[in-house]
Parts: structure tokens; C-alpha cells; sequence
């Protein structure tokens, strides 16, 4: 059955309900993934263009407080030295256009990159929902 018949009753709360990941899906997917937390280094905010190694290294507190201003970033982690990324009032990362693209594809975060097939809550699998 293609890949885009195949009926989901993913819950995007409960990983054990997610899909084996194969690449094709990501071709017809609602992007389920661009709904869960998103935690990201300044490497990440560097490669996004939201910042620079200089404001990284010398206003570290600075940034924390403009980019939770600018609604980019929920909170830092001092502890593990990660951003929490902001979301969409619908729960979209803010990233997502209205198609439901990525606006910053090719300057995504590690985790984006890495995700479902190494990085995630199920590495392997992935929320896939067909889209409408």
C-alpha cells in the first residue's frame, strides 16, 4: 500500500504509536515532527543567522533576554547549555510556513537534521500523519 494511503492513529504524545521512519514518508507527511520541543545550541542559533559567535561569547545573558523577547526561545538550560525553541500558538514550531515547509531548511537545527533517525523520543520512528 502507498505510503500515503496507509491510515495513521499516531498520538504524537505516545512515541510507542509512532511509525518504523522510511525516508518516503517525510514526502507526504503533516511534518507531526514540527510539533514536538525543540532544544537547540548556539552552534544551531548561529547556522539559523539569529545570532553570532561574538554576542554568543561575550552577552550570553544579553541574547537569552532578546531572543525570549523576540518569542524565539522559551528558555536556556545553564545546565546543559540548550535553548528551548518557541512555538506557534498552535503548537507548530515557528519555523513552519502555512504549507506546513520549513522556512529554514537548510539552515536547520542539529536535532531537525537528526530527527527521527538518531535523535527524538523514539530514535527510528517517527509521528508520521498523511497529509490532508
Amino acid at each position: 500500500m502507498p505510503i500515503s494511503k496507509v491510515k495513521s492513529d499516531v498520538d504524537i504524545e505516545n512515541p510507542r504509536t509512532w511509525l518504523r521512519h522510511k525516508k518516503i514518508m517525510c514526502n507526504s507527511c503533516h511534518a507531526g515532527c514540527c510539533t514536538l520541543i525543540v532544544e537547540v545550541t548556539t552552534t544551531d542559533l548561529v547556522r539559523l543567522e539569529l545570532t553570532d559567535e561574538w554576542e554568543v561569547e561575550n552577552t550570553l545573558k544579553s541574547l537569552i533576554k532578546r531572543l525570549k523577547k523576540d518569542r524565539i526561545i522559551k528558555r536556556y538550560n545553564f545546565k546543559t547549555e540548550k535553548f528551548v525553541m518557541e512555538q506557534s500558538s498552535n503548537g507548530d514550531c515557528i519555523f513552519l510556513d502555512q504549507e506546513r515547509n520549513c522556512r529554514v531548511y537548510e539552515k536547520r537545527p542539529t536535532v531537525c537534521r537528526n530527527h527521527p533517525v538518531i535523535a527524538g523520543p523514539r530514535p527510528g520512528y517517527c509521528p508520521y500523519r498523511p497529509a490532508v
